[in-house]
């Protein structure tokens, strides 16, 4: 997998080194932002690799939008190491809070990563998201988060409803975000264990999904447009939770 851009190859070379193959930079940058990131680097015995413009663009697809900007800087690591949801709720049993959030089916890469840079800067605890018809974690998805993926576990598992069982039975609530309910999320009193459950861009949660859900929340919309992107829905939920358990 590659990990592409300047902050993303910064975060991957601080929390998890020995994931990384090797570096390849454009060699005619000489900015200090990239000498300090190739100092690490080589402090690190990782192997540093120049390329001419010409070399380097053909890491990258120039077309696919996805990539985003390189920054002249590109990381080969190893594929993304995803926890099993188990492990992630065992290693919650202690905690007073808990919050997880289960994505149904989300598809963009884009939004994805903003949901696990929102969800490590709010605190939450975990990511479930369904091995079929869902983005994995890749390189747009880790420039994306700017490089939180490292600092969140991620599982993927191959049947989201059974995983959902499994976290209700551990004790967890599961709120179902949707654009129709009668509970609305600033009325609504999280649960100190919650799984937040986010649907796909297009559809929004399936009802099989729907059926397991404890609770169903809205986000109030006053506006002409009748729904918010997925991620910035993740990010207005997630941190009136916060909200209410540190500033209530």
């Amino acid at each position: 997998m590659l990990v592409i851009g300047r902050n993303p190859v910064s975060e991957v070379l601080k929390f998890n080194p020995s994931s990384v193959k090797k570096i390849v930079m454009l060699d005619s940058l000489t900015d200090n932002k990239l000498k300090e990131l190739i100092q690490k680097a080589k402090l690190k015995n990782i192997l540093v690799e120049k390329l001419s413009k010409i070399e380097f663009s053909k890491l990258i697809d120039p077309k696919d939008k996805s990539d985003g900007i390189s920054q002249g800087i590109i990381a080969e690591v190893e594929d993304f190491e995803y926890s099993k949801t188990t492990e992630i709720l065992k290693s919650l049993n202690d905690a007073k809070t808990a919050t997880l959030i289960i994505l149904d089916e989300i598809q963009d890469p884009h939004n994805f990563g903003a949901i696990v840079r929102t969800a490590v800067c709010s605190g939450a605890d975990g990511i479930v998201i369904s091995d079929k018809n869902s983005v994995k974690v890749n390189h747009t998805v880790v420039k994306s988060s700017s490089g939180a993926t490292n600092y969140i576990k991620i599982s993927k598992e191959p049947n989201v409803y059974k995983t959902i069982e499994i976290i209700k039975e551990s004790g967890y609530k599961i709120i179902g975000t949707v654009l129709k309910s009668s509970e609305v999320l600033y009325r609504f009193s999280f649960p100190d264990r919650c799984a937040i459950v986010m649907g796909s861009e297009g559809e929004g949660l399936r009802k099989n999904i729907i059926n397991l859900c404890d609770y169903l929340i809205t986000i109030p919309l006053t506006g002409r447009i009748d729904s918010l992107n997925v991620s910035v829905s993740a990010g207005v939920v997630l941190y009136e939770i916060l909200r209410q358990r540190k500033y209530n």
